[in-house]
């Protein structure tokens, strides 16, 4: 039995993505999991100085820089050593990787690296096509717990699945590259509302943390009740129903301002339409675009900017969904990597 830390930083998106590889990890491997907070709390200028100190290799930082700066109780001596480390999001490294040299436990990291080393890694494996070092394998998407078969099976299970035919619509919010307006917003409402009436379909809507009391107002003031099928407003009351409704829907819509909800409508299978705002400006380093690209050019998804959602036909829109997750393919290349081929359940 092999032991397995998840360092997370308080991103339910980002521990989602170690949970997906772990649990796939743990279909082949018997393991114990463990999921350690740690969580980076420095400016940027102090963050630049700590991986400078760090190094080259990524030295650990010291008992009390974990306590003071990440927040987090050094593992007691009594406690069994891990057999490997995963984390995923930036403000997760420096715990992450002062755990894994302290233990000497080899430390995988899920997403975009920069601005860390690559030899901080054992294994990084990054959706970015610009990362390119000594221990990053490139991914086709990012991995999350969601997949074709879970989806679906949410959406079974789902006791108030409502009947006909529908379409989902998940819904993010301000970012560091996305500013939505209230045109944006009445754009999105007023396509909703001409595609259910065109289409025959019922929407399955979700707003989510950024989207904010305001957006979610001026979203309900213009979209007609009869439209909606289902809907979680994130502001007014949290659900997490969006396993269901991916698997109940025949298409997904999702806006592009989070990749963690992008991946997720890509994972569930089904056919994913991304919304993009009057107003993006992704930084110069971004490997958002070429991440979006990748997944346009392999079918996964089709682009369209938000005010011209209520002109989509889906019969003029042909893509590949996945038929299957890209976690077990993940696990098996992690277990070459590790060299735990022994350590496969028979």
């Amino acid at each position: 039995m092999r032991t397995v830390w998840i360092v997370s930083e308080g991103s339910p998106g980002h521990l989602s993505q170690s949970v997906g590889l772990v649990n796939a990890l743990k279909e082949k491997v018997p393991l114990t999991i463990e999921t350690i907070e740690g969580r980076a709390q420095l400016g940027g200028v102090a963050r630049r100085l700590v991986r400078a100190w760090m190094g080259a290799r990524g030295r650990p930082l010291p008992r009390w820089a974990l306590e003071n700066w990440l927040g987090m109780a050094p593992p007691s001596p009594d406690k069994a050593k891990p057999d490997l480390i995963v984390s995923s999001g930036g403000k997760s490294v420096f715990a992450a990787r002062t755990l894994a040299a302290r233990s000497g436990a080899p430390y995988v990291f899920l997403g975009e690296r920069k601005p860390y080393r690559s030899e901080w890694f054992h294994t990084a494996f990054t959706p970015s096509p610009l990362e390119t070092g000594v221990n990053d394998v490139p991914i086709e998407m990012i991995p999350t717990p969601i997949t074709p078969q879970s989806a679906a099976s949410a959406a079974d299970r789902w006791d108030e699945r409502p009947p006909g035919r529908l379409w989902a619509m998940i819904i993010g919010g301000l970012s560091a590259s996305h500013r939505y307006s209230a045109s944006d917003w009445d754009a999105l409402a007023e396509g909703m509302n001409r595609l259910a009436r065109e289409h025959g379909i019922r929407w399955l809507l979700t707003t989510s943390r950024r989207t904010g009391a305001d957006a979610e107002g001026r979203l309900r003031a213009v979209l007609s009740a009869e439209v909606l099928a289902g809907a979680v407003w994130w502001a007014e009351k949290p659900e997490k129903k969006m396993a269901a409704f991916l698997g109940a829907a025949e298409w997904v819509f999702v806006t592009q301002d989070s990749v963690t909800m992008v991946t997720e409508a890509v994972a569930s299978g089904r056919p994913a339409v991304l919304l993009r705002p009057a107003e993006v400006v992704f930084p110069r380093d971004s490997f958002l675009p070429a991440y979006f690209a990748r997944l346009e050019k392999a079918g996964r998804i089709a682009w369209l900017d938000i005010s011209r959602l209520e002109g989509f036909n889906p019969g003029q829109t042909t893509l590949r969904p996945l038929a299957q997750s890209i976690l077990p393919g993940l696990a098996e290349m992690l277990i070459k990597r590790l060299s735990w081929e022994t350590a496969v359940r028979a």
